[in-house]
């Protein structure tokens, strides 16, 4: 009898934890404006630079009690890629994909996570003969939002630097890129968590 006391109240533990917890999808328009730094090939050096423009971002994951959640986290961006070095000014792809673990006040709206970004790239096109490629962007993520209604406003940190930096079309430098190049990220979005 006191077996069956036990299985009734753990299945009703786990029926009640049921409802309060659900998958979620979490789609967003970003606006991100990024810092860089990078030593380049003789006969440059180290110069300074900025990313800015806008893309989209997708959250994929878990709640539970509309409280705790967790997921993956991806977004693809299009910002004008600017450094000072070679007076590099080009159109640029970026795409970057983590994970995110948070927390959220369902009543008052505010929402907290943090994760880690553990790939993705930065492709400019090419500027005055200059192509560069960076891989393997890698992290830490912070992010604050604050829920109306359906729709969340969200800004978010990033702290990346990219492990393999590639030249395509040397122009007027010489060699390789050895090092990394190091971006400080800000994004701010608006999104819709959605529970399915």
């Amino acid at each position: 009898m006191r077996n069956l006391s036990v299985l009734m109240l753990v299945l009703g533990f786990l029926v009640s934890a049921q409802s309060y917890a659900g998958f979620y999808i979490e789609p967003g328009i970003t606006y991100e404006k990024g810092d860089n730094e990078l030593e380049w090939p003789a006969p440059l050096g180290d110069s300074t630079g900025n990313t800015k423009g806008l893309g989209v971002n997708l959250k994929l994951g878990y709640h539970y009690d509309s409280v705790f959640f967790m997921g993956l986290d991806g977004s693809y961006s299009q910002p004008k890629f600017e450094h000072s070095a070679t007076d590099y000014d080009a159109d640029a792809k970026s795409s970057l994909y983590g994970v995110i673990l948070g927390g959220q006040m369902p009543h008052i709206g505010l929402r907290i996570w943090g994760g880690y970004i553990f790939g993705g790239e930065l492709d400019p096109d090419e500027s005055g003969g200059v192509d560069v490629k960076f891989t393997g962007a890698k992290g830490p993520k912070v992010g604050l939002g604050f829920k109306i209604f359906m729709v969340s406003l969200n800004v978010e940190y990033m702290d990346l630097e990219y492990d393999d930096s590639k030249v395509e079309q040397a122009g007027p430098i010489s060699g390789e890129i050895d090092n990394k190049l190091k971006n400080k990220l800000g994004l701010v979005s608006i999104s819709l968590p959605l529970t399915l």
